[in-house]
């Protein structure tokens, strides 16, 4: 026979035995989960795109901390779009790339991928690496991506770049162009302020760059 004293609680078999109820597990807003993230680095600077899950894009770059930042917005209908063509994209027999152009202004580049409803893919390749298609095609997309976040540049269409030249950053840092690399195919410019040279390809300048500051005579 059980005594109880009066004024005490018995508590039931079920209760007594069960588990303490366990915390739900946090899950990240859509504010700060990360879908794409692509980011290339050398020994002359960073640049990062990423697209959270919201339809916030933001792109960082520059030399050192802190780096530039600017952030751009896409709606549902548009981030429906990119998220369609990122998922189409089948990275299941892509490896990593070691190949390719070696030095230390050349990029290496790695691109993270984590898509509702299917596995988290990572990639390494070098910028200027002979690409698969499906990397080449997460490329684009992430530059696509990257444009909704760059300030508009002023540089004119169809600018072509002559040594003297002197270019704005998005950072708002100046570079002045010296001239072309050894094999034609890049430009070397130097920092007018700093004493910072980086190697930019002719049709990536209006990614980099906002504006023509001045042009040699």
């Amino acid at each position: 026979m059980l005594l109880v004293a009066s004024g005490a609680t018995v508590l039931g078999a079920a209760t007594a035995g069960a588990p303490a109820p366990t915390a739900a597990p946090d899950v990240p807003s859509d504010r700060s989960r990360e879908l794409l993230d692509y980011r290339c680095a050398s020994e002359l600077g960073v640049r990062q795109v990423t697209l959270f899950a919201n339809g916030t894009v933001r792109v960082r770059e520059g030399v050192g901390q802190p780096l530039a930042m600017t952030l751009g917005e896409i709606g549902p209908v548009e981030l429906g779009g990119y998220l369609r063509r990122l998922a189409a994209e089948d990275l299941s027999e892509v490896h990593d790339s070691q190949g390719g152009t070696q030095g230390a202004w050349i990029e290496r580049c790695v691109l993270r991928l984590a898509l509702d409803g299917q596995p988290a893919r990572q990639v390494a390749f070098g910028r200027y690496d002979s690409l698969s298609l499906a990397v080449a095609a997460l490329v684009r997309v992430a530059d696509e991506l990257a444009a909704h976040a760059r300030p508009v540049s002023d540089l004119l269409p169809g600018y072509k770049p002559h040594a003297g030249d002197v270019l704005r950053r998005a950072d708002g840092a100046l570079f002045v162009i010296v001239g072309f690399t050894g094999d034609g195919k890049g430009l070397e410019m130097q920092g007018v302020n700093q004493p910072i040279t980086l190697f930019v390809l002719p049709e990536d300048l209006p990614k980099v760059f906002s504006s023509l500051v001045s042009r040699r005579r």
